[in-house]
Order: C-alpha cells, then sequence, then structure tokens
C-alpha cells in the first residue's frame, strides 16, 4: 500500500505537467436584426470579437448555430427554407450565380471566412463549426450565400410571419492553454 502511495505522488506531477486547459474567453450571441440583414444582403459582414486580452494566434472561434432560413423564390413563405448549413447537394440552382461561394455545397448557408480568406459553411444544428484563428487581432465574417440579385425575399424563419424556428447564431472565442 505504501509503494502504491508513493509511486502515485510520483506519477500524478509528471502527467499533470502536460495538461491543456480550455477557457472561453468570449461568448457572443449575434442579435436577430444583424442576422436579418446578413441573409439580406449581398456580400459579408464583420462580426466584431472582442475576447478579454483582444484576439490571439492559435485562438479558435467556435460556432454554433440552429433554426431556418426562408431563401424566397415561392408563391408563399416558408417554401423554400434550410438551416444555417444550407441545401448541401440539393441545391438546384446554378452554382455560377452564387455570389459568395461557387461551391455547390454553399447553396443557401450560412458562410464565415477570416483572414486568410477560407470560407467555411455552418455545421448542422448541435454540432460546432470551429474555425482556427490564424493571426494576432484576427477578424472574422459572415454572409449568406443565395444567386446574385435574390436577396431582397430572404427572411429568418418559416411561416406566414416567419415567427417559427428563426436562425440563431452563437460564436464562442476559445483559447487553448497549456499548463
Amino acid at each position: 500500500m505504501r509503494r502504491t502511495a508513493i509511486l502515485g505522488l510520483l506519477v500524478i506531477p509528471l502527467a499533470a505537467q502536460a495538461a491543456e486547459l480550455e477557457s472561453r474567453a468570449l461568448t457572443h450571441y449575434i442579435p436577430q436584426d444583424l442576422l436579418e440583414t446578413v441573409v439580406r444582403k449581398e456580400g459579408w459582414t464583420e462580426i466584431v470579437l472582442k475576447p478579454y486580452n483582444g484576439v490571439r494566434k492559435g485562438d479558435i472561434a467556435r460556432i454554433w448555430s440552429g433554426g431556418v432560413i426562408d431563401h424566397g423564390g415561392g408563391n408563399q413563405p416558408g417554401v423554400n427554407v434550410a438551416g444555417p448549413q444550407g441545401m448541401g447537394d440539393k441545391v438546384q440552382a446554378d452554382a455560377s450565380r452564387l455570389s459568395l461561394s461557387q461551391d455547390v455545397k454553399h447553396g443557401f448557408a450560412l458562410l464565415f471566412k477570416t483572414d486568410d480568406g477560407k470560407i467555411h459553411r455552418c455545421a448542422p444544428p448541435g454540432k460546432p463549426l470551429q474555425v482556427p484563428l490564424t493571426t494576432d487581432g484576427a477578424r472574422l465574417w459572415i454572409g449568406f450565400n443565395d444567386q446574385k440579385g435574390r436577396y431582397s425575399d430572404n427572411h429568418l424563419g418559416r411561416g406566414r410571419r416567419y415567427e417559427l424556428d428563426p436562425l440563431w447564431v452563437r460564436i464562442e472565442v476559445v483559447r487553448i492553454v497549456v499548463d
């Protein structure tokens, strides 16, 4: 018993030296009016990230999303809806007419990009999208990938008054600290 206790006291500090701690530096819910502007505007909108001590190289933006976006084009509201991850391969539009990314998988999806220019599509609801922030003071942009000139009929949610299941987005800036 005494040997086990001594061995435990010697092994535990060695294992604890390499521990990585995850610290959430910022939690930010994007307001509904800003999301409505994003889905009704062609182009990118900057999301200002202000965690404590600023954005550092190696931070991770963890993005959670849910709800639906009505991307119009139907006789009634709520006919053409998709989640924030878009329609995937089921897009029936011409990919060359999409405004932010011509990738078919990005059609009618909420997209994010950072300073490096790489475009990320939202993950399915319940799973986070993890975007690495590669520089100090990195910035994050959000946009909705619809066809050029078709943004005016987009709305958050579905139903006649768009009250059912509106889009929501939460952004966390996570910092990994080696202890």
